[in-house]
């Protein structure tokens, strides 16, 4: 047996449910190995370096077990990585999915906008949902390589204007963001859906020096969330004064290192 078909990019995972990866559904989850980011805090770390080092996932066993889960209860599948956009044949893989009835979730960087246009033109998928990394006029320092950073600003303008479901992350992490990078973020995507900020993880990283970071308090990471809510329902945010909420003041970027 084949543990792919020659035309579709090599599965080095899948999870037969989730309940985390597609915002308010369960879903099957895809794993494609390789990512052109080099995000020092990404926690695919192995999946990002050295995807040779995973077995493929039997193109054949990704399907029986979708048609039989499919039968009862899971229609929608996410594919994530690394970066799914990297390979050329995922429209291929994409397309094999869609056949067998299910709706697609693509999880992406935001660095292939062409990909995505052709994907959202050629109607295989149904969800979006994009990491930005950081601030975009510096983009490069969050991910580790040099990014052009006009391809991400193409696709955040596009995935808010295509018509497909939609929502963008950032996860938060002390000491390479401050508090007012994440303002920056999402006043940069004021207008859009939804800004899912996320705490992070340093179990383990790309660069592990990052595994001795400590996260952020929930109190703090509450209060952040707090004030992006705010942002992207319209208040304004300048980096001089910060953003007060009604009752409170602010209490700045510095407090986030005490």
């Amino acid at each position: 047996m084949r543990s792919r078909a020659p035309d579709c990019p090599a599965v080095k995972g899948f999870l037969e449910t989730s309940f985390v990866d597609w915002k308010g559904h369960l879903a099957f989850v895809v794993f494609l190995g390789g990512c052109n980011f080099r995000c020092p805090f990404c926690h695919n770390r192995d999946l990002v370096l050295n995807p040779g080092g995973f077995e493929d996932v039997p193109l054949e066993y990704l399907v029986a077990t979708i048609r039989k889960y499919k039968a009862h209860w899971i229609d929608k599948i996410v594919i994530t990585g690394g970066e799914p956009t990297i390979h050329k044949n995922l429209f291929t893989l994409i397309g094999l999915l869609k056949t067998e009835g299910l709706s697609i979730k693509l999880d992406t960087n935001g660095s292939n906008p062409s990909i995505l246009k052709g994907l959202v033109n050629d109607g295989l998928i149904d969800c979006i949902a994009m990491d930005v990394k950081g601030p975009l006029d510096r983009y490069s320092r969050w991910c580790g390589s040099q990014i052009d950073e006009e391809k991400i600003r193409e696709s955040i303008d596009f995935i808010m204007e295509c018509g497909v479901d939609y929502y963008f992350r950032m996860t938060v992490v002390p000491f390479l963001h401050q508090e007012d990078d994440v303002y920056t973020v999402a006043t940069e995507l004021q207008g859009s859906k939804d800004l899912i900020i996320q705490t992070f993880r340093p179990d383990i990283t790309l660069n592990p020096a990052y595994e001795g970071i400590k996260p952020f308090s929930p109190d703090k990471m509450a209060r952040i969330k707090e004030n992006v809510s705010d942002i992207m329902s319209g208040k304004p945010w300048t980096r001089d004064r910060g953003l007060r909420l009604p009752g409170t003041s602010f209490r700045g970027t510095e407090e986030l290192y005490q």
